[in-house]
């Protein structure tokens, strides 16, 4: 894992300027650095403070560096200097800095007898495009953000994975081109202005999203979309988008009537414990962490809680259950308060660089950090399990209408009974959440005005800009179509809070749940297999009752990564009111409306989320000096 960087044909930077972003970079790659310089064609290697490879020339403050790229390693595979980056391929003028993870890079050496050097999977990136070009993209299996300089073909490719668990950022302006694995670098370059749409700003306010799902929340800055990559013509820059994967097309056309979930995830659990270094895994107490752990035992022997003892949203308990059967399991637990949030809370919207969604996103910080601690460099996370099984409560309304809509009336009163029992007793509301995306769109948008706080807290002038501005089209009320949109939503969401919390520390985070087969298996079955009887998830639910651990497989509450959002509110009041307060605010905002928000009583939970977004929106304006526009 590893951060990257580039520029080209972009004046004014030289360097100084690669030096100090390295600098800001370092969290990502702590163990090597390299900088390649091209002038006139011709290529030159430097050195910086943590460069591994010896007898590199040091990198000069003062020299222009119009086209250049960095590399900061995060070493995982091949420990040695040989793994440095950026990679050149011999005797050719190819180069690649590269972020991620291929877990199928020996199967893909050894299927087109690739001769390599080294034990990195980055070697195998470069010799198979060399070998043939962009279309080696589709064959990797595994997450990434990379970027490749082909001096011989005159261009600048831009790759990212399937579903964007890696993040790579680009600016196209002033005729040049610069790319990063994160927008700070890109805010240090000459002439690029923090600046925000207001309309955008209104829309998140109002919606808690924005309509593009890959909004990086920085006018004039782009993220390459997943399952895509950009080439650059060197000459002109004349820019071009491929889409190498699509969801839903791979959605109609999988067939895997014979393959098991089981088969499936044990295959992704295997590939994900690829690693020259311990690898060990974030652990909630829910189902899917519980099985990720269950399936990669012994060899994960490490796992990491947020625990909140005396809290109803505990999993501490649950989380202990995985020790009964595997009693050489070490767990670790942290207890975060308030005011380590708050302490935290900036250093937070500096990692994530954008208004965080609720104080949840602290949780997994804090396990990051618990890792980090303790020596762990590779983690297992459970992200994507919910978006593609059917997990969320959206998901069982969705099925409950589909049968509503075949007229399969006794199905529907069982399905209803059962999923009252064993998932939620409110599915009548579950049923309406999912009728909401066939609802006309005036009428959604009177449905969100009602139940958020976001509009309130506009002038009145941008109240009218709100109601004349789309709904995101986040969800559906297809059982299918919701998970398509679900990790094309909200699951790239929380894993940009996945890459920033565990990147701030040095960590590799690794997500099974995303093996693209394993998404496309489970997109091509049934709601009737995924929710069986009433249960959730029951594909997981199966094989964590399989490996004996049936308390945990059954157990009826969904919690989700919470945190105590209320009592932290509560707690914190003084200080919140103290920084509230002292802030200017934009002619966006209702002032009042403000003040209110602050000081009334917030009790449902997604008012607390929305209450810890607005703070979260207002210290980002802040701490980037955002100009909204």
């Amino acid at each position: 894992m590893c951060g990257i960087f580039g520029v080209w044909n972009y004046q004014g930077v030289n360097g100084h300027t690669l030096r100090k972003v390295s600098t800001i970079l370092r969290h990502r790659g702590p163990d090597d650095e390299g900088f390649l310089l091209i002038n006139d064609g011709v290529a030159s290697e430097y050195s910086g403070e943590d460069t591994s490879v010896k007898n590199l020339e040091p990198l000069p403050e003062s020299i222009p560096a119009p086209f250049s790229i960095l590399h900061r390693r995060l070493s995982i595979l091949d420990l040695s200097a040989a793994g440095h980056q950026p990679m050149r391929l011999p005797n050719r003028g190819i180069y690649i800095s590269f972020n991620g993870e291929i877990y199928n890079y020996e199967e893909l050496r050894d299927q087109h007898d690739l001769e390599t050097f080294t034990g990195t999977d980055t070697e195998v990136v470069l010799l198979l495009y060399a070998k043939l070009g962009e279309e080696a993209f589709s064959m990797f299996r595994g997450m990434w953000a990379m970027s490749i300089l082909d001096l011989e073909k005159g261009k600048l490719i831009l790759s990212r994975d399937r579903f964007g668990i890696k993040p790579l950022y680009y600016t196209d302006k002033f005729a040049s081109l610069a790319f990063s694995s994160e927008i700070k670098p890109l805010l240090a370059l000459p002439r690029i202005k923090p600046q925000w749409e207001r309309e955008k700003l209104v829309q998140f306010l109002v919606y808690g999203v924005t309509s593009d799902p890959c909004e990086t929340f920085f006018s004039g800055i782009s993220a390459v979309k997943p399952g895509c990559y950009l080439t650059f013509d060197l000459e002109t820059l004349r820019k071009e988008e491929h889409v190498f994967y699509d969801l839903r097309s791979r959605a109609d056309e999988a067939e895997f009537a014979e393959d098991s979930f089981e088969l499936r995830f044990e295959g992704s659990i295997k590939e994900h414990l690829i690693s020259d270094l311990e690898v060990g895994s974030c652990l909630s107490g829910g189902l899917d962490s519980s099985t990720i752990v269950a399936t990669a035992y012994p060899f994960v022997k490490q796992s990491f809680t947020c625990s909140f003892p005396n809290s109803p949203i505990d999993e501490t308990g649950f989380a202990k259950q995985l020790t009964s059967a595997r009693s050489d399991l070490q767990q670790h637990f942290t207890s975060p308060s308030s005011q380590d949030y708050f302490e935290a809370f900036d250093e937070i919207i500096r990692s994530q660089e954008r208004p965080i969604g609720s104080a949840s996103v602290f949780a997994q910080y804090s396990v990051m950090k618990l890792a980090k601690e303790n020596g762990v460099t590779v983690l297992l996370d459970g992200q994507g399990a919910d978006e593609v099984f059917g997990g969320y409560y959206p998901f069982a309304g969705a099925y409950l209408l589909s049968l509503l809509k075949s007229g399969n009336f006794s199905r529907f009163t069982k399905e209803m009974k059962l999923l009252k029992q064993n998932f939620n007793p409110k599915m009548e509301m579950a049923m309406m959440r999912s009728l909401f995306y066939s609802l006309p769109k005036g009428m959604r948008l009177l449905a969100r005005k009602k139940n958020r706080l976001g509009f309130d807290l506009l002038s009145r002038h941008y109240k009218k800009i709100a109601r004349g501005l789309s709904v995101p089209e986040r969800g559906s009320s297809d059982f299918k179509e919701l998970a398509i949109k679900s990790v094309g939503f909200g699951l790239l969401e929380l894993l940009h809070y996945e890459d920033r919390n565990s990147m701030r520390f040095s960590i590799e985070s690794r997500v099974p749940f995303l093996d693209h087969r394993l998404v496309e298996w489970a997109l091509s079955q049934s709601p009737e297999t995924l929710l069986n009887k009433g249960w959730t998830k029951n594909p997981i639910r199966e094989l964590l009752d399989k490996k004996g651990l049936k308390d945990l497989a059954w157990r009826k509450d969904k919690l989700g990564f919470v945190v105590p959002q209320k009592a932290w509110r509560d707690e914190l009041f003084p200080e919140l009111k103290e920084k509230w307060k002292n802030l200017e605010l934009d002619e966006v905002f209702d002032q009042q409306a403000m003040l209110d928000l602050l000081e009334n009583p917030v009790s449902s939970s997604s008012a607390q989320s929305e209450f810890w977004r607005v703070y979260g929106l207002l210290r980002w304006l802040e701490l980037f000096k955002v100009e909204l526009i």
